[in-house]
C-alpha cells in the first residue's frame, strides 16, 4: 500500500475540505492517506474516528499579508520547521507523493521539491485579487507540480489565461457527491422549522443561502431582494447558515444591521454553521447561491441539487458548470438584486416548478457529480503519478 501525503488548508467543513473528506470517505484501497493539518477543527475530528493519521502542522498557509517582508523572513523558518515536523510523525513510513488539496498551501510544494517527491496539486480556487497573484500563482503552481487538478473548466480558464503551457500536466475533475442520508418526513422538517427557523406556517416558502458570511458569498444580494419580496409575498421566510471566517465577524454585524432597518427580523432566521447539514437542505424550498465572484465550483449548488432543491445562482464560475438554466433553477447576473427578485418570484408563484427543478437537479448530480466519477478518475491521476 502506497502512501500519500494530503495537505489541506483547513480542519473546518467548506468547499476544498468537504469535497476532501469525499475523497477520503471513498479513498483508493492501493493508497493510505496520511493528512497535514494546521488546525484543530471538525475535519480533523471525523478523520481521527476514521484512523487515518493527521499530522499537526503549519502548512506555510498563504493569507492576507504574503507580500509584506516579515511573512518572507519568517518563511524559511516555518517551512524548515513544519517539514522536520511532518518526517518525525511519519516514523520512516516511505512517502510515494505528495498530495495539496489547495493552492493557499505551500508545504507541500516545498516538501515534495526538497525532498524529491512527486507533487499533485489540487486547485480548488479562482484568484482574481490582487492582480499580481492571479498572475503569477499558475507560473509557480505549475513549477512545483507534476500534475494538476482543476475542479472545474472556470478555475482551468483562470490559471491557462496566465500560463498557456500548463495543459499537458492539467486534468479537469469536477468534484462530487453523494448523499448517504435518508430525506426528512414531512414531520421533520416541520419540527426544524418550527424550532430552529421560527417558522409557524407550513405554507411558508423558505428561502435559504448556505455559506460563510463573507464579502464574497453574496448575503446583501439575497436580503435586498428578499426585501423587495417581502412586499408582495407574506409568505416568505430567508434563512442563513453558516459562520463568519476568524477575523471578520462585521459580516455578520452590517447582515443584521441591515435586517433590522428592513424590518425584517421575524421573517429572517441566521443559524451558526452546521456540521449535520443535509436535514437544513430538506427544511429549505428553494436555495440560492448568490456569490459575488467567481466560485471555483459550488459544492452548495450540487448539496441543495441532491436534497431534490431549485438553484439561483451568480452566472459565474463553477457554478454555471452545474445549474442549467431554467431546468435545475437560474442563473442571474452576479450582484443584480432585481434579476434575483424576477426568478425567485417564478418559483415563489409555482410550487410545480420547485419541484420539477429540484427532481431534475438531482438527476443532474446523480449523473455527472457522483462520488464514483470524482473518485475514479482522481485515482487515474494518482496513477499517473507512480
Amino acid at each position: 500500500m502506497k502512501n500519500v501525503l494530503i495537505i489541506n488548508q483547513s480542519a473546518e467543513l467548506y468547499g476544498a475540505d468537504k469535497a476532501l473528506l469525499e475523497l477520503l470517505e471513498n479513498y483508493p484501497k492501493e493508497y493510505n492517506p496520511i493528512v497535514v493539518l494546521h488546525e484543530n477543527g471538525p475535519l480533523m475530528e471525523i478523520l481521527k474516528e476514521m484512523n487515518i493519521q493527521v499530522i499537526h502542522t503549519s502548512v506555510i498557509k498563504v493569507k492576507r499579508g504574503i507580500l509584506k517582508p516579515i511573512f518572507f523572513l519568517k518563511l524559511p523558518f516555518e517551512t524548515i520547521f513544519s517539514i522536520y515536523k511532518i518526517k518525525k510523525e511519519l516514523k520512516g513510513k516511505k512517502i510515494a507523493f505528495v498530495h495539496s488539496n489547495a493552492i493557499s498551501v505551500f508545504i507541500g510544494a516545498f516538501f515534495s521539491f526538497l525532498l524529491n517527491k512527486k507533487h499533485l496539486w489540487h486547485v480548488h480556487e479562482i484568484i482574481v485579487h490582487p492582480k499580481i497573484l492571479a498572475k503569477w500563482y499558475p507560473k509557480i503552481v505549475c513549477f512545483f507540480s507534476d500534475r494538476i487538478i482543476f475542479n472545474s473548466k472556470a478555475t482551468f480558464e483562470q490559471f491557462h489565461k496566465y500560463k498557456k503551457n500548463i495543459d499537458y500536466k492539467s486534468s479537469i475533475i469536477h468534484n462530487g457527491q453523494n448523499r448517504n442520508l435518508s430525506f426528512s418526513t414531512d414531520e421533520q422538517k416541520k419540527n426544524l422549522r418550527l424550532n430552529e427557523f421560527k417558522i409557524k406556517n407550513n405554507s411558508t416558502i423558505v428561502i435559504g443561502l448556505v455559506g460563510r458570511i463573507s464579502r464574497l458569498k453574496g448575503q446583501q444580494v439575497l436580503l435586498k431582494s428578499f426585501f423587495e419580496l417581502s412586499k408582495k409575498h407574506s409568505n416568505i421566510h430567508l434563512v442563513y447558515i453558516g459562520s463568519t471566517p476568524t477575523g471578520q465577524e462585521h459580516y455578520l454585524e452590517k447582515l443584521e444591521a441591515k435586517i433590522f432597518d428592513y424590518k425584517l427580523d421575524n421573517q429572517v432566521t441566521i443559524l451558526d454553521f452546521k456540521k449535520e447539514i443535509w436535514k437544513y437542505y430538506d427544511a429549505l424550498d428553494i436555495v440560492v447561491v448568490p456569490s459575488k465572484e467567481p466560485e471555483s465550483f459550488g459544492l452548495v449548488a450540487t448539496e441543495a441539487m441532491l436534497s431534490k432543491k431549485p438553484v439561483v445562482a451568480s452566472n459565474l464560475g463553477g457554478l454555471k458548470e452545474i445549474v442549467v438554466h431554467e431546468e435545475t433553477g437560474y442563473l442571474f447576473d452576479a450582484n443584480n438584486s432585481e434579476e434575483l427578485s424576477i426568478f425567485l418570484e417564478k418559483l415563489i408563484e409555482s410550487p410545480n416548478l420547485i419541484s420539477s427543478y429540484g427532481e431534475n437537479g438531482y438527476k443532474r448530480v446523480i449523473k455527472e457529480f457522483s462520488t464514483e466519477k470524482y473518485t475514479s478518475l482522481i485515482k487515474k491521476q494518482y496513477e499517473m503519478m507512480l
